[in-house]
């Protein structure tokens, strides 16, 4: 929508020059919308302000509330705070060649947070062919062991928490590849009873399929469930798909990266001619006081035989915010521990990002963050120490490049298809956020004035069959605007 149909609606929508929405009359519309009997029981927090830090209105301000996605405000806000600084490494995969047994050299790919890293076939950049042709170009013939190399930051795998469910635990390792996801494609048999048929994408010996599935009749729903014993290198598939189904396609955590890295690359190696003699096999670090709580790792003394260039910070925390891409968004909380010179951990980076919030004014008992990413359903936020922080950032030298990496409504990232043909879309740029019974949405928009309102706005403890909240979000945010 272009800039002058967005006026164009505003103007017809302010003539003949009405007065904005009293406080009392807004927050009544508002209630009422939130009042509905189908979302009875959803509990409710919302904070507007105008860019004076004057209250517009104001639901629950101070109570706490799932942030979910919300919480990538926060980590890439801090990135930019850092980066701004000249304060934030961010290392590439290398690879190297150490002593290995029976007088070979072993291959180890290492890996230092960088989440791009990909050997899928459209790669352009940061590729591990790359580093693959470097070992062929260093005319090594014959190799022990293929190692991925992992220890930069301390083993932490899972976001932790007792409340997640399955499926929902993204990944997480210094040494990362195609996002730490593999591909299984399963197509039904030719009659009821049948096997079904499961391929992976990218077949490697090392990864044992067990394919359990079955055919089931025409008028059945798909029901596919899978085992993952970790460290077994296998996964096994269990259910059904109807005859005459279409392939389903199912896409499953890795549940080590560095592993998987390491099976990969020894692919890539034997396409190129080069002998994989040892083992294939994961190198990481133990979860220890030093490893969590440290210094950050000192640098090898040998140097790499090549290393891979990361995409540019912030185009990666753009996808990050955009996409609200979990992977990414917790590997930068790890890395904003480097920016103090301190182990890439989740706990050092907590601390990082915490000193920061303490720095702003934010009240402790206003937040509580268990990770990067939001996953966490513990995490914790009050809308008025969201909005407060969205002024804050919009202080900073960096805050326009940083609003600049916020979803759209109805233009691009999570809130493409949001708020669509409405006077918001193109006008309000925020930060989705959506864990279970919860949902969140932060940001900034252009009121019908034209003058710019601050925002956060949360809806937890939806009740299981209760509809989404997003259409009453969005409305809630078109009442608000047009009324100031």
């Amino acid at each position: 929508m272009s800039l002058l149909r967005n006026a164009t609606f505003w103007l017809t929508l302010a003539l003949p020059m009405p007065l904005a929405a009293a406080p009392a009359d807004l927050e009544t519309q508002v209630r009422a919308l939130l009042a509905q009997p189908d979302l009875a029981g959803t509990h409710w927090g919302l904070q507007v302000e105008d860019k004076n830090g004057q209250p517009i209105i104001s639901i629950a301000p101070d109570e706490r509330f799932q942030p979910a996605s919300n919480t990538k405000i926060f980590v890439t806000a801090a990135a930019f705070e850092a980066l701004s600084r000249g304060a934030l490494p961010n290392p590439g995969t290398q690879v190297r060649l150490e002593p290995g047994a029976k007088g070979l050299q072993n291959v180890v790919l290492v890996g230092k947070g960088d989440a791009s890293l990909s050997d899928r076939a459209n790669c352009q950049r940061d590729c591990l062919s790359q580093l693959a042709d470097a070992v062929a170009a260093s005319g090594v013939k014959r190799v022990g062991d293929v190692i991925g190399d992992d220890s930069f930051m301390p083993d932490e795998r899972w976001v932790r928490s007792g409340r997640l469910r399955p499926g929902s635990r993204t990944i997480m390792s210094a040494l990362t590849i195609n996002d730490n996801e593999l591909a299984i494609t399963v197509t039904p048999g030719a009659a009821p009873g049948a096997p079904a048929s499961a391929a992976l994408a990218d077949p490697f010996p090392e990864l044992r399929l067990i394919d359990e599935v079955t055919t089931a009749a025409a008028d059945t729903a798909a029901e596919i469930h899978a085992e993952i014993e970790p460290g077994q290198r296998s996964i096994r598939l269990l259910g059904s798909l109807p005859l005459g189904g279409k392939p389903q396609v199912l896409r499953f955590d890795v549940d080590d990266p560095a592993d998987y890295a390491a099976i990969r690359f020894a692919a890539l190696l034997r396409a190129r001619g080069i002998a994989v003699s040892g083992a294939i096999r994961p190198r990481h670090a133990a979860i220890t006081a030093q490893a969590l709580l440290g210094t950050a790792p000192a640098a090898p003394e040998t140097p790499a035989l090549a290393s891979l260039t990361p995409p540019d910070p912030v185009e990666d925390l753009t996808l990050t915010a955009k996409r609200s891409q979990n992977l990414h968004a917790h590997l930068w909380l790890k890395k904003l521990a480097l920016s103090q010179g301190l182990a890439p951990s989740t706990p050092t980076g907590l601390a990082v990002l915490n000193a920061q919030l303490d720095k702003v004014g934010l009240p402790r008992w206003s937040h509580d963050f268990y990770d990067g990413s939001g996953l966490s359903p513990d995490n914790r936020i009050t809308p008025r120490a969201m909005v407060r922080y969205l002024h804050w950032i919009d202080g900073q030298s960096w805050g326009q490049q940083w609003r600049a990496i916020l979803p759209i409504a109805g233009v691009d990232g999570t809130l493409v298809g949001r708020m669509k043909n409405t006077p918001l879309a193109g006008n309000l740029r925020a930060k989705t956020g959506t864990l279970l019974a919860g949902n969140a949405l932060a940001g900034y928009v252009t009121a019908a004035s034209g003058r710019e309102l601050v925002f956060a706005i949360y809806a937890n403890d939806r009740p299981g069959d209760a509809p989404s909240v997003l259409p009453v979000m969005d409305k809630i945010m078109q009442v608000i605007a047009a009324g100031n």
